[in-house]
């Protein structure tokens, strides 16, 4: 049986700036594509409470599991991450917070918080390795060698 993810919504704060960055995203979205519909909403930057007020007005639109991404979240395993996903048949989305991190009305406003890592990545940095987990969540869930750990 193949295992099939659920559409997927990422809520960013901030446009991808640094063009190796960008490539990046673009090639792991060009994989993950095959698996799972994805779809990038970029909130325009500002502050925490503004950027906060803008996301949760989207978030009220949209009927999904919501995940909110801050470095004090649950961490997770890439298998257990993988493991997670194939629990959900909703929408999935995640919430990806800009230079000065997510409000806290967003982080309470989600269903879950989860880290990336304890360490802190620039927004950037963040919705690669986003998307990078997502594909290889994909691959443990299809048991293909990308994933070899």
């Amino acid at each position: 049986m193949v295992m099939t993810i659920p559409d997927i919504t990422l809520l960013c704060i901030g446009a991808m700036k640094d063009p190796h960055c960008a490539a990046l995203v673009e090639m792991y979205l060009k994989r993950l594509r095959h698996e799972a519909r994805v779809e990038i909403r970029e909130i325009r930057c500002g502050n925490p409470q503004s950027e906060g007020e803008r996301m949760a007005g989207l978030l009220d639109r949209i009927d999904g599991r919501s995940f909110a991404l801050s470095e004090e979240g649950r961490v997770l395993t890439s298998r257990r991450f993988a493991s997670l996903l194939e629990t959900i048949n909703r929408k999935i989305i995640f919430i990806v917070g800009g230079p000065d991190g997510l409000s806290e009305r967003i982080k309470k406003r989600a269903d879950e918080v989860l880290s990336l890592s304890p360490l802190t990545f620039t927004h950037e940095i963040a919705r690669l390795l986003l998307i990078e987990q997502l594909y290889r969540a994909c691959s443990i869930l299809h048991h293909r060698r990308y994933h070899r750990g």
